[in-house]
């Protein structure tokens, strides 16, 4: 049975609260995240605002955005180029053959977070989070609208509103449903993802406050993958329906699988602070309005979080050969297979800011302490931990070009489950000159704990429990970018000791040693007249015998003619994109984890995948046609994982919408 959440009456009364101070009635939505290209940041590692950019859409409208993380000003992009690509998950990423569904990615790219876990990772690209909520200041109401509909009754639909209250207090709300019966048996899927954001600062600039609610609700249904490979051959089940599955026989009614996982979280995050500093005035030019100044010297800041997670699995016709893996069961005509884990934890943080000078250079610096509560729930598991931490930062901006910039974080716990856990972040760059381009350089280092389902999980059957050592994470990267000639590229070095990951018998595992991990990722645009070609490259250097597979070399291109017709009203992109990766043991997935394990045994080897799009643009409205999987029309399904085909040719067609109130 689904638990109800202990805080989510408190956090009712905050939505409809927030709810009621949200004038007007558009609906509410949100811009879709990076993959379709809605929203490009400007550099933020380390942050620079000294480059802060507002988007001035006449001489009345100015509109701009940030994120809780980061307050460099986001430009919103009207572009076209990427608009056919899935606004859910990147080039990188492949789901299960069903939008929506669970995913994983050949890019690596671990969590670094010292904080508990609860370790559901195959939902993060459907799933809002705080560090995706998108904080507005607009002068007139904000609208934005984007639908998407392919074959399979494949939809995705997401809106978003923005509007300021007054000059100093904005609101913006966010929706996204989005889902399939997809091409394969017994593979629904159907997501709802909410968030509502708010940002105030009072007129003399002394307080402000970040505050944003975020529900997700992840459903999906499971079907085994299918029997056998040797079915994407045949000619007599060219209709994918017609595959057989192995859950197959697991069928309540048209299209429903008995066995089924099931997401949903809440959370509410509030960060506010208040300065201390000095006030001055100055007259304009012809001293007809004195506009006032003010210097901040030191700030309080307080953070407060709380988030509720809950996951269940369910298999109503549990058959004893499907959990063969995990032990001898003999099941009853009546028996199913259940299990419902609850995660539940509150936080708060006080710090001190303020700026600092060392050697003329002025540098921001902050510390503080915080406090989390953590429960979890899990058939007889139950534990409540208390994780007191420590933490600090120094920022140092560019203020002048071809000046050094860079900061340092930490954060450390001392007490409770997690006493131990750290991470340890330095970041420094320069920016030579436009032409010249600019250059990062950066550090990590974490020491976490294993997540909590990989320590303890049961349902009402069996129960997975395993003891870890901590798990330490050290990243070196360095990165170049240069826009004038379209070029970027990314070199990540890791070292990850005491690696956790699970094995095809579901049970959490353990590297004894040090897996070294070399990644370089090189993207390059060329330009010719009206030909655009556009290559993004992955190389991923691993030894043979470690428990971390992927593949050596990736690749993801974009081949397009892009052009303004009809007298230069209409902007149109047009072409191929195409993505491939060498053979590789790709991970399994396992419905009973609603996860991706490690396995041996199968090398997945598949040909590149070519989609065809056609994109274009009149005013603020965008629309794309786009037929992916076209390889698929001269041979079989590619596999995304062991079981798990890709569909058929899809044909998608979307629009994007973004106008002002």
């Amino acid at each position: 049975m689904q638990k109800k959440c202990p805080l989510k009456r408190c956090l009712f009364f905050i939505i409809v609260l927030m709810i009621s101070a949200f004038q007007g009635s558009s609906q509410l939505f949100n811009n879709g995240g990076n993959t379709r290209g809605d929203m490009s940041s400007m550099p933020s590692n380390p942050t620079d605002s000294s480059r802060n950019k507002i988007i001035k859409t006449n001489d009345s409208i100015v509109i701009y955005a940030f994120t809780y993380q980061d307050s460099t000003r986001c430009t919103i992009d009207s572009s076209i180029h990427l608009l056919h690509r899935s606004p859910l998950i990147g080039a990188w990423e492949s789901d299960l053959g069903n939008i929506g569904s669970s995913s994983n990615t050949v890019f690596f790219n671990p969590s670094l977070s010292p904080a508990n876990q609860l370790g559901i990772r195959s939902n993060s690209a459907y799933v809002y989070s705080i560090d995706k909520v998108y904080f507005y200041n607009t002068t007139r109401p904000y609208t934005d609208m984007y639908y998407r509909v392919g074959s399979k009754q494949e939809q995705i639909i997401e809106v978003k509103h923005s509007r300021n209250i007054n000059a100093h207090w904005n609101m913006t709300g966010s929706y996204r449903k989005a889902g399939s019966v997809g091409s394969y048996q017994l593979q629904r899927t159907n997501n709802d993802n909410i968030y509502l954001s708010s940002n105030y600062a009072s007129k003399n600039k002394r307080y402000s406050l970040n505050s944003a609610v975020v529900y997700n609700k992840i459903q999906q249904d499971e079907n085994g993958g299918i029997v056998s490979d040797a079915y994407l051959f045949a000619s007599n089940y060219t209709n994918k329906r017609l595959v057989p599955v192995v859950l197959d026989k697991k069928a309540t009614e048209k299209n429903r699988s008995t066995m089924t996982n099931y997401y949903r979280d809440l959370s509410f995050h509030l960060k506010h602070q208040y300065f201390f500093g000095t006030r001055d005035s100055l007259f304009t030019i012809d001293s007809s309005e004195k506009i006032y100044s003010f210097k901040p010297i030191v700030g309080l800041k307080h953070i407060l979080y709380a988030s509720s997670s809950y996951y269940s699995f369910k298999d109503l016709t549990p058959d004893s050969l499907y959990y063969s893996n995990i032990g001898s069961y003999s099941f009853k005509n009546n028996d199913s297979v259940y299990s419902g884990y609850t995660y539940h934890q509150i936080g708060n943080a006080f710090s001190l800011t303020g700026d600092i000078t060392v050697r003329e250079n002025v540098m921001q610096a902050e510390a503080g302490y915080g406090i989390e509560v953590d429960e979890i729930r899990n058939g007889t598991n139950k534990q409540r931990y208390y994780n007191n931490y420590l933490f600090a930062s120094i920022d140092k901006t560019a203020q002048q070009e071809r000046e050094w910039l860079y900061n340092a974080s930490l954060k450390f716990y001392f007490t409770g489950n997690l006493i131990g856990n750290a991470l340890l972040s330095a970041r420094a760059g320069r920016n030579f000159s436009d032409k010249a381009g600019r250059v990062r350089i950066g550090f990590d280092q974490t020491i976490q704990q294993a997540p909590l389902m990989f320590n303890a999980y049961q349902t009402n059957f069996y129960a997975l429990n395993t003891t870890f050592k901590r798990q330490t994470i050290s990243k070196v990267n360095l990165s170049y970018e240069n826009t004038p000639y379209k070029f970027s590229a990314r070199l990540n070095y890791y070292l990850l000791a005491n690696y956790i990951y699970r094995d095809t018998m579901l049970k959490g595992q353990q590297y004894n040693g040090v897996i070294p991990l070399t990644q370089l990722n090189v993207c390059k645009q060329f330009k010719i007249r009206r030909f655009v070609v556009e290559h993004n490259l992955l190389g991923q250097w691993l030894s043979s015998n470690v428990p971390l597979h992927l593949p050596l070399f990736a690749s993801s291109s974009r081949f397009a003619y892009e052009s303004l017709v009809l007298k230069k009203k209409l902007n149109l992109s047009t072409g191929i994109d195409v993505r491939y990766n060498m053979p590789f043991y790709t991970d399994a997935y396992s419905p009973l984890m609603y996860g991706f394990v490690t396995q041996y045994n199968h090398l997945i080897e598949n040909v590149p995948r070519v989609g065809y799009f056609f994109n274009f643009k009149v005013k603020t409205f965008r629309g794309s046609l786009c037929v992916d999987e076209i390889q698929q029309f001269f041979t079989r399904n590619n596999i995304n994982y062991p079981l798990y085909p890709a569909q058929n040719v899809m044909f998608r067609f979307g629009f994007h919408w973004m106008f002002v109130n």
